[in-house]
């Protein structure tokens, strides 16, 4: 009897200790979850036969979270979760938010969302408002004081820049740079190409172009690899700068919705600030850092390859990935295609070495075991970079599995869509690049050439992983914004669609948000779903994206942002 009575005690022991680790951090109750736990949907968009629809109606599968250090710890009701509520347990009441897996920018440039605070935001100006913009900044800055704007539109300006001479005599004693919304251009005045060393003797980097007038002197723009020769006579900002510009961008991210980034074509300087912003604990979400391979950042490039990929998974800061460019922008006419461009007889783009890529350093970077993410938006451009990795797979098969990428894949020929599948290629697309593009992409490539672009139903049909981003700054960063252009193919307050049949479903396109950009990481095992064991990352929203996408997606350019939750603490509340 005695015995019997021990073993009961212990086990009342057991089951006591046992209860009080299932206590949670946080709880989160009254909610509207989706998972996304369920398969995913077909290559046509049909949704999985497991999937939480009934009689086409989508509905959420949970109401209720715990999280324990940082991980999910139960999904389920909210009667439930009330066993994992203890004394001390932040208990968060949802009100009936829509929550979703914490949304991933998969290709983004964070330092440009803070250097657009600090510099004159140029976007959606006019040609004569840039000049005027310009001008009011230039009387409240020191002579001498260099002036930055950003986010003017290269295709827009494709066929008539705005006049730098004007500027010139508007602002003659700061120097001037204007930087493109695509990063593929820039302008400035005569005293900012002055100071950089440029005259109408100048020759253009490979890979880019100065403009001229008839009488062959300088319109002050510069395009493609040619901006560069002014970019880099810019005085270097201080740290204390960069770290604010960086924290800047990262806080707008996370008031987004967004848990992670995949920060494309990270610098020394930016390393930098991210380095000093993780050892003091002081990233608000997770970043994906992608090595610029390029030769002025070569310092970082050989300190990574001689350390490899990062192998922590719970670090705020990972570096697997190098980002390369192949050719330039469609706006720019730096993209590369197979045939003439239709505006422009003779000129194909600009690609491979002319444009920086160096293709010795890249397979430096895979054989030490990195991801690539290669930028690659014109028909030629593609196909050569599915030629550059198919070769490397015949000697490198193993390297196949680490996911490699190609970045926006804008333009592809009807022949090399089946090779994204083939090769498992991710498709890193952008929904507001596709809308955008749409005035005047035709005049560009053609009708029949630009439908092979931003063609995600065929890549998905053939077998490729999408995944979307905003390529921020080049568009609008917000979720909502990019959804609504995916789903619908249109323009805010434009009827007109871009080749619908290539539209996304509002699953697909949460998903390309979400699950599958973790795939695109090798990290779905760890976020992209809410399930228990992964990541406590989630992303409460007042919309329900995935039937207000089916019913009414004009709804969805309202969406708010109400809570962002990265690795169990709240980063962001409205």
């Amino acid at each position: 009897m005695k015995r019997i009575l021990i073993i009961i005690t212990v086990l009342i022991v057991s089951c006591s200790s046992n209860h009080k680790k299932e206590i949670a951090d946080v709880v989160v109750t009254n909610a509207r979850v989706y998972t996304l736990s369920w398969d995913d949907p077909s290559l046509d968009g049909t949704p999985a036969q497991n999937a939480s629809i009934k009689n086409s109606v989508w509905q959420p599968d949970a109401e209720a979270i715990a999280i324990k250090n940082g991980l999910i710890q139960f999904v389920g009701t909210t009667k439930d979760v009330q066993n994992y509520i203890g004394e001390n347990t932040e208990v968060i009441d949802a009100k009936n938010a829509f929550i979703v897996p914490g949304l991933i920018e998969s290709h983004g440039h964070v330092q440009e969302i803070g250097e657009k605070n600090e510099d004159v935001n140029l976007i959606d100006l006019s040609a004569q408002e840039i000049i005027d913009a310009i001008y009011k900044r230039s009387q409240d800055v020191p002579e001498g004081e260099w002036i930055i704007g950003s986010g003017w539109d290269e295709a827009i300006f494709a066929n008539e820049y705005p006049d730098m001479n004007e500027l010139s005599k508007k602002v003659p004693n700061h120097p001037v740079v204007l930087n493109g919304l695509r990063g593929f251009g820039a302008m400035g005045n005569a005293l900012a190409f002055e100071k950089a060393g440029i005259t109408k003797k100048t020759k253009a980097t490979d890979g880019g172009e100065i403009l001229k007038d008839n009488q062959g002197n300088l319109k002050y723009v510069l395009l493609n690899h040619a901006k560069n020769l002014l970019n880099d006579k810019v005085p270097e900002r201080t740290f204390e700068q960069k770290s604010r510009i960086m924290k800047y961008g990262l806080d707008e991210l996370q008031s987004l919705g967004f848990t992670t980034a995949h920060h494309a074509g990270v610098l020394g300087e930016h390393m930098e600030v991210y380095e000093d912003l993780h050892s003091k604990n002081k990233l608000p979400i997770r970043i994906q850092a992608f090595v610029a391979a390029r030769m002025h950042n070569i310092d970082l490039v050989n300190e990574w390859i001689a350390k490899g990929p990062t192998n922590n998974d719970a670090s705020f800061l990972q570096v697997k990935t190098f980002k390369a460019y192949y050719d330039g922008s469609l706006g720019s006419r730096g993209a590369n295609f197979i045939e003439d461009y239709s505006d422009k007889p003779g000129h194909k783009g600009v690609s491979s070495t002319d444009y920086g890529f160096h293709s010795d350093i890249i397979t430096q970077a895979m054989d030490a075991g990195f991801q690539l993410a290669i930028h690659a938006i014109g028909d030629k451009g593609n196909r050569d970079v599915l030629d550059f990795y198919e070769n490397y797979f015949k000697d490198n098969p193993k390297s196949k599995e680490l996911r490699h990428r190609i970045e926006h894949a804008q333009i592809v020929h009807p022949d090399d869509f089946k090779r994204f599948g083939e090769l498992n290629i991710i498709a890193s697309m952008e929904p507001g690049h596709a809308v955008e593009d749409m005035p005047w992409a035709i005049d560009r490539v053609g009708e029949e050439r630009a439908k092979g672009g931003y063609a995600w139903r065929t890549l998905r049909k053939n077998n490729a992983t999408v995944i979307f981003n905003a390529d921020y700054s080049g568009t609008d960063p917000s979720f909502f914004y990019g959804a609504y252009c995916a789903i619908t193919k249109q323009k805010r307050d434009d009827d007109k669609q871009w080749f619908p049949e290539q539209a996304f479903t509002p699953e697909e396109t949460l998903r390309a948000y979400t699950i599958w950009a973790a795939y695109a990481s090798k990290q779905e095992h760890l976020t992209g779903t809410i399930e228990k064991g992964k990541w406590a990352d989630l992303t409460f929203m007042d919309t329900d994206v995935l039937n207000i996408g089916n019913t009414n997606p004009n709804q969805l350019l309202n969406g708010q942002i109400l809570k962002t939750i990265v690795n169990g603490k709240v980063v962001y509340e409205r």
